[in-house]
């Protein structure tokens, strides 16, 4: 028969490895303590967006006036002219871009057409058109539109006149209509293009 003092000291034992035992098993939560959250990844560094300068497109018209037509005619005339011009383009949509400076551009005078491409290239243009107005001594107005790309390299010609017309009357706007008849055929070229919007309304008509 075992002591009661031995019994109660192997009791006490068993007691202790089952604690310890028990202790063991536990979470590590349980003792205040929480694994490590993983790392978040690296960020990543967003690289700038590079700026792409916009595409060059539609015509620059630059309207002159030969030294003749301000010594034979008026500015009144020339503006008349230039207008109508102007006027013909807009209604058919095509797309012009403006001198950033000036605005329309039309002068008293000439000009090099070096000169001419670095406003169309600030301009955002594609194409440069060139209207001269000019006044010979035989004939009351010649309206000459040239084209021409960036690289200088002339692309067509076409003119309109008052030619045989004996009196000034109505021949600004004869000039003009001879012009524009020529240029009609041209409508949606390189030189003459209209706004994408009208092109897919044109598809849509002959359809």
């Amino acid at each position: 028969m075992i002591p009661r003092a031995t019994r109660a000291t192997c009791f006490a034992r068993v007691c202790s490895v089952g604690v310890v035992l028990m202790i063991s098993a536990l979470p590590r939560s349980a003792f205040g303590h929480t694994a490590p959250s993983p790392a978040p990844p690296p960020a990543t560094q967003q690289q700038p967006a590079s700026t792409v300068p916009a595409p060059a497109a539609g015509v620059f018209l630059a309207a002159l006036r030969t030294p003749n037509h301000i010594k034979y005619s008026n500015p009144e005339k020339f503006q008349e002219a230039v207008d109508g011009v102007e006027q013909f383009l807009k209604s058919n949509n095509v797309v012009l871009r403006e001198d950033p400076v000036r605005g329309k551009f039309r002068l008293e005078g000439t000009m090099s057409r070096e000169n001419e491409i670095r406003i169309a290239q600030d301009a955002g243009a594609a194409y440069v058109l060139q209207l001269v107005v000019d006044r010979p001594q035989t004939v009351w107005m010649v309206l000459t539109m040239q084209c021409f790309d960036l690289q200088g390299t002339k692309l067509w010609e076409e003119r309109g006149s008052a030619a045989n017309q004996l009196t000034a009357s109505g021949h600004v706007q004869k000039s003009v209509r001879k012009l524009t008849l020529k240029l009609v055929p041209k409508l949606g070229s390189a030189c003459l293009p209209v706004s994408a919007s009208d092109k897919a309304r044109a598809a849509q008509d002959k359809n």
